[in-house]
């Protein structure tokens, strides 16, 4: 990340940071602290992000391009150099017109994580992580737990294939709970509920669909 620490203080040089995708709008993590999180939206022009709320305000600036936000049937245009700010819990969408960049910034209790979201303080963010890595430092964080712990769990997409992995290979084990549930982030508490029976996981082989599933996750 083109980013320079300095005391106190981050600087990044934004503008070098934005990179588009064809396929979906690209979110990028700047700034990820308690009660402050920010992130760079880049959007090729017709992508959109689905209707969704927050648990705080948000403040959006539009560093190029011009896109319109929506809250219910009424939309509100912004383009470069202008920002809005979206009331907490208020669903809303937007669309990109052309080329777009947005500088994305949340604060307040639920910007980052809610106090009550781990009771171990584990936080296990999977986004920087390569996806063959993933599934094996998932089951390595869980099998350190002991009953009644947990950990927060960060990923970029809904790991849904996960999920039925660790159901199937640790049965009873475990409890999932989502905390945010997408358009970008997805952030959800892992809780041990019960030991292993016998003091060892499950680790009998998982039907072939679901392996497939899992490989493609």
């Amino acid at each position: 990340m083109r980013r320079k620490e300095l005391c106190g203080m981050e600087k990044h040089k934004v503008r070098e940071l934005i990179e588009y995708s064809d396929a979906k709008p690209s979110p990028k993590v700047l700034v990820n602290r308690p009660g402050y999180r920010m992130l760079l939206m880049s959007m090729r022009s017709g992508q959109k992000v689905p209707e969704h709320a927050t648990k705080e305000m948000v403040t959006v600036y539009a560093v190029s391009g011009h896109i319109t936000f929506y809250a219910g049937t009424q939309g509100c245009d912004l383009r470069a150099g202008e920002v809005i700010c979206v009331d907490a819990d208020l669903p809303h969408r937007l669309e990109a017109h052309e080329d777009s960049a947005l500088l994305v910034i949340a604060a307040g209790t639920g910007a980052h994580l809610p106090a009550k979201s781990s009771t171990t303080g584990k936080l296990l963010d999977l986004r920087a992580v390569p996806r063959p890595e993933r599934h094996t430092l998932v089951f390595a964080t869980f099998d350190g737990l002991a009953a009644g712990e947990d950990f927060l769990l960060i990923n970029d997409h809904d790991p849904v294939p996960l999920r039925r992995q660790m159901e199937a290979m640790r049965p009873g084990q475990m409890s999932w709970e989502y905390l945010e549930r997408g358009p970008n982030d997805f952030r959800i508490r892992v809780r041990r509920i019960a030991s292993a029976v016998g003091g060892k996981s499950s680790e009998k082989s998982t039907p072939a669909a679901l392996l497939q599933e899992i490989r493609g996750a």
